[in-house]
């Protein structure tokens, strides 16, 4: 059995993070990060090999700030017919096109949002994976992609905008969701699919945490910065669940209630407080975990 039910999914639907087929585009400072971790780089002004044309199956797109502000794609994107994962910053989204891309990771550091959004339904049909990863609360993911193809993988920000939700409303294939800077919002209410994967993070207080209990089908569960009071008892009303990671929470109670949850095998609590205490500790140490790390809860 995978307890690592949260990595094995995030590589499933972005991936392939490793092996051959993996190139960035772009300056030596700009890719060193990727070539470091084996990526062929390609000149941002240059072009792929001939041989590497059909080799190439991940892409990262990392200009610098001079040649993003031209916010051109690179010519040869059309003919890389093997491209699946495709890695760039906002403003180059929005002529992009493609049929068989398969994930997609849209960066934004400077809050900058293309001229308009990029209509993945008919620019990326194929499209089932999509990373909205921000610093900033605006532009949304609206703002930047949308309508969205019927996704298996999401991960945005929601920062209370009605328009997220909605496009959570229409996404009844979804398989793993990511949420940050959630606030109060209770989400549930949003959702159309069955989730096997979630991960909510940047709460406020009065967050709905017992609202997890109506997501049945959940089998990994990532919390991170919730500053709502998490009852563990609510993670005995997923019968699925093997995997449970909790970070920078400090109101969890109830934590004996994780050893009546039957699957779950994956337990990793950090910077929350310590919940468990001396004796929780070595109760749980002595559970029979696959996976379990508290001792930094």
């Amino acid at each position: 059995m995978t307890v690592d039910v949260f990595g094995a999914s995030r590589e499933r639907h972005l991936g392939p993070f490793d092996g051959d087929g993996i190139f960035c585009v772009g300056n030596a400072d700009e890719c060193d990060h990727l070539t470091e971790d084996g990526a062929v780089r390609i000149p941002w002004r240059g072009r792929p090999r001939p041989d590497d044309v059909a080799r190439i199956r991940s892409l990262a797109l990392c200009p610098t700030t001079a040649q993003l502000s031209r916010a051109v794609l690179p010519a040869y994107l059309p003919d890389l017919v093997n491209l699946r994962s495709l890695t760039l910053p906002a403003p180059l989204v929005a002529d992009l096109t493609s049929p068989t891309l398969k994930s997609l990771v849209v960066h934004n550091a400077d809050g900058r949002a293309p001229t308009a959004p990029l209509a993945a339904d008919t620019a990326l049909p194929g499209l089932r994976a999509l990373m909205w990863v921000t610093s900033c609360t605006a532009p949304r993911l609206p703002q930047v992609v949308g309508p969205l193809p019927p996704l298996e993988f999401l991960r945005t920000n929601v920062s209370g905008a009605a328009a997220v939700l909605r496009q959570l409303e229409n996404l009844p294939s979804l398989w793993h969701l990511e949420l940050a800077d959630l606030k109060n919002v209770d989400v549930v209410d949003h959702l159309a699919a069955p989730l096997r994967v979630l991960e909510i993070g940047g709460t406020g207080r009065d967050f709905p945490v017992d609202r997890i209990a109506a997501i049945p089908t959940l089998e990994a569960l990532r919390l991170n910065g919730v500053r709502a009071e998490i009852d563990c008892a609510v993670f005995t009303a997923l019968p699925d669940l093997v995997q449970l990671t909790v970070l920078n929470s400090k109101r969890i109670v109830n934590v004996e209630a994780l050893l009546e949850c039957p699957k779950l095998a994956n337990v990793v609590v950090v910077d929350c407080g310590n919940p468990f205490g001396k004796e929780g500790k070595a109760l749980f140490e002595s559970h029979g975990f696959a996976h379990l790390s508290i001792d930094y809860a």
